[in-house]
């Protein structure tokens, strides 16, 4: 297992700057996950960290090994990186034993070795007996689990997983990450995982890198980057947000929807950012901080986004389950969570 220092990196492709000054450290067995748009580099930083793109600038490191700079690159067959593409690419005229095997080096590894890899490889994807059958046998979800293994049968420093899921439905997405994710850590590798999925890269990662126009803009745990993202935009690329107009006062309080103040002169103005959950609804209005009116319900079993109008604003909230609202009553609405300020436009 190894490390990962990225430090300004550059990377231009043609005379596009794709990545541009990127820096990212991950120690060793950490999970990371990079959460960005299309198009904003996600795909080239993994291919750069492969070996597959040399940089225009910058380097990259494993643990104390300088494996690519302007002048250098480290060929991907000596890095002992694992990649899982997006379809998973598997050999189709491979078995399945064939397709983990690949990788191995025959020069090195006897014959009682590869197979006995494959069978272990086999028993931690829960795939036994697999062996014989060939890529167009096995379903979407088993092609990415021996797509997994044939990374991970090389005990590879690093695994690299590019939107390995994207093409699955949700239920088997679900299910399958989770494995995957107990898998990398079970064999305590490092890795990184690119997804436009906000919820994947909470649910799985150390360390979320949110990216934008080829640059890492925030990073830190998954809580961090949630509760306290360092823009409007940022806070709706990690989840749902309300972004609410507001004013930064100079007695240092901040005004908004759910604290309107007046008594003291304005500083600056900008926008408050607060997370649904972070509102309470109650049918008891005789203490009501706001009173508004439920206009939707959206159910989805274990809880339910309710947009409420509060002083001609459409307020999201969630709310668990079960519960008694219903469209048209009339709530206490209450924000009891913290005030996120921004100054300037969102």
């Amino acid at each position: 297992m190894s490390s990962l220092e990225i430090s300004n990196l550059k990377v231009s492709l043609g005379n596009k700057l794709i990545l541009n000054n990127l820096s990212f450290k991950l120690a060793e067995g950490q999970i990371a996950a990079l959460l960005g748009p299309s198009g904003c580099g996600k795909t080239t930083l993994l291919r750069s960290i492969a070996g597959l793109i040399q940089p225009t600038d910058g380097t990259i490191r494993f643990g104390n090994q300088l494996v690519s700079l302007s002048t250098l690159l480290l060929p991907s067959h000596k890095r002992k990186i694992g990649y899982v593409p997006q379809d998973g690419a598997l050999f189709p005229h491979l078995t399945v034993a064939g397709n983990i095997a690949f990788g191995l080096d025959r020069s090195t590894v006897t014959k009682d070795q590869i197979s006995q890899t494959v069978k272990e490889m086999l028993t931690l994807i829960g795939l036994q007996g697999y062996e014989n059958r060939m890529p167009n046998q096995l379903s979407g979800g088993q092609q990415t689990r021996v797509a997994l293994a044939r990374a991970l049968a090389i005990k590879p420093a690093m695994v690299l997983l590019d939107e390995p899921f994207s093409a699955l439905d949700a239920a088997l997405r679900g299910d399958l990450r989770s494995d995957v994710i107990d898998l990398l850590r079970a064999s305590n590798t490092t890795a990184i995982l690119v997804t436009h999925d906000r919820e994947e890269a909470l649910v799985s990662a150390d360390v979320v890198a949110l990216m934008r126009e080829g640059q890492i803009i925030q990073q830190g745990s998954p809580e961090s980057v949630y509760s306290t993202p360092i823009s409007p935009a940022i806070a709706i690329s990690t989840g749902d947000a309300l972004v609410l107009d507001a004013s930064k006062m100079a007695d240092g309080s901040t005004s908004h929807l759910f604290n309107p103040s007046s008594q003291s002169s304005l500083v600056e103005s900008g926008h408050i950012v607060i997370r649904p959950e972070e509102i309470k609804l109650d049918s008891n209005l005789s203490k009501a901080q706001l009173v508004g009116r439920i206009s939707k319900i959206e159910y989805y079993g274990h809880d339910a986004m309710v947009s409420v109008d509060v002083k001609g604003q459409s307020i999201k909230v969630r709310i668990p389950g079960p519960f008694d609202f219903a469209v048209d009553e009339e709530v206490s609405v209450q924000h009891t969570g913290p005030v996120r300020f921004f100054s300037g436009t969102a």
